[in-house]
């Protein structure tokens, strides 16, 4: 079982995420702009960041969930080559649109896991 952690704050979003997560044996931690990483990192396997949302969309989150041993998979509306070349550099796995982020979640995990 792969536990998740979701940096999420659009409640309709988020919940189609953590639907996807559990419908595939994952456990879904919600987190805000205050937890540390150091909070969760020994039980967490990946970490799904909405680079829309300014207090998550940072080069210091990414690079410190990285850090943590985890594999990270960010998503935009749609996705800026210029953002996303910086947020790949700081750790960031793939960065997919939102649209498609939801469809390809579960062979997202089955990738990242090897």
């Amino acid at each position: 079982m792969s536990n998740v952690l979701l940096f999420i704050k659009d409640f309709e979003f988020g919940a189609k995420v953590s639907t996807v997560c559990v419908d595939h044996d994952c456990l879904v931690k919600f987190t805000d702009e205050e937890t540390s990483p150091d909070e969760f990192s020994s039980e967490v396997n990946f970490a799904i960041v909405d680079l829309d949302e300014s207090v998550f969309s940072s080069v210091g989150l990414v690079s410190e969930l990285k850090r943590h041993g985890l594999k990270v998979i960010g998503t935009m509306g749609k996705v800026k080559n210029k953002e996303q070349s910086k947020l790949k550099l700081a750790g960031c796995d793939i960065i997919l649109p939102k649209l498609s982020l939801v469809k390809n979640l579960p062979r997202l995990f089955k990738e990242l896991k090897t």
